[in-house]
């Protein structure tokens, strides 16, 4: 049982290395060894970009992971940037998003979480609906989520997120903090690192992404599987596992990187 797993692709932003991730999913293609591949989240970025465009953009990586289907396990896991795809239920799609996935290994649980369950100031009705982008042009987000936001508020659901705003003194100051880039969150990303080692519990092996800093934290049995995005130090990586042995490797240059400290003891 051989597990591949790559998060944080961010495909349609300008940033993105979509080559490379279109690159590696042909090499995994030939791969005989790969029993399951996971996508971890943040697949599509659908803050972004037009969403009906950014599918249609994408529709050879796409192909390529439909492809992988016929020779190995595929899952998708939605992430904060594809939120919206956990609502793609009741019909016949190719692809089928979770909001988590564990596996069975020898001895041991796999635990796939994107890891915005770990970010505070993540929050779900504002993920689902920042993917409500009907638009590529500049700025167009926020305003797309105000036009949504606001039609909530007439069909008076607004006391159903009392509770969203726990320790953000307005709605606009919570959302300009969930759109900056991890590193400039007052939620550091260290911060998300500790409550993901804090939340593994015996016999689980942790896997998760979002923060884009990849690491390997063999004491606490976590691993981040960092992005394929140019904006990163340390891009391009993907995680292999094979039994208990955890692997992050980064594609380009094939070269494993060793265990990191990132990730701060519970």
């Amino acid at each position: 049982m051989v597990i591949v797993v790559a998060s944080d692709q961010h495909l349609g932003y300008v940033n993105s290395n979509s080559n490379k991730f279109s690159d590696f999913l042909s090499k995994l293609s030939t791969r005989t060894d790969v029993t399951d591949f996971v996508i971890l989240g943040d697949f599509m970025d659908m803050w972004r970009r037009d969403i009906s465009g950014l599918f249609l953009e994408q529709h050879e990586i796409l192909q390529k992971i439909l492809d992988l289907k016929t020779k190995m396990n595929v899952y998708c896991i939605a992430g904060n940037h594809d939120f919206h795809l956990l609502k793609l239920v009741n019909h016949n799609y190719p692809l089928n998003f979770t909001k988590e996935l564990n596996l069975p290994g020898k001895g041991i649980t796999y635990k796939f979480r994107h890891g915005w369950e770990f970010d505070t100031i993540q929050q779900e009705p504002f993920m689902e609906l920042l993917c409500h982008n009907m638009s590529d042009e500049a700025g167009k987000i926020r305003s797309d989520f105000w036009d949504v936001f606001k039609k909530t508020l007439e069909h008076g659901v607004l006391e159903k997120l009392e509770g969203v705003f726990s320790g953000h003194a307005k709605v606009k100051n919570h959302l300009e903090e969930m759109q900056k880039p991890p590193n400039e969150r007052s939620f550091k990303p260290t911060d998300v690192e500790k409550n993901a080692c804090s939340s593994v519990k015996d016999g689980e092996i942790l896997i998760f992404g979002h923060t884009h800093r990849p690491f390997v934290n063999t004491a606490n049995n976590v691993v981040n599987s960092g992005s394929w995005i140019s904006d990163e130090v340390i891009t391009n990586t993907y995680v292999e596992l094979d039994g208990s042995r955890i692997r992050l490797i980064q594609y380009d240059s094939g070269v494993e990187i060793t265990e990191r400290e990132q990730c701060p003891s519970p």
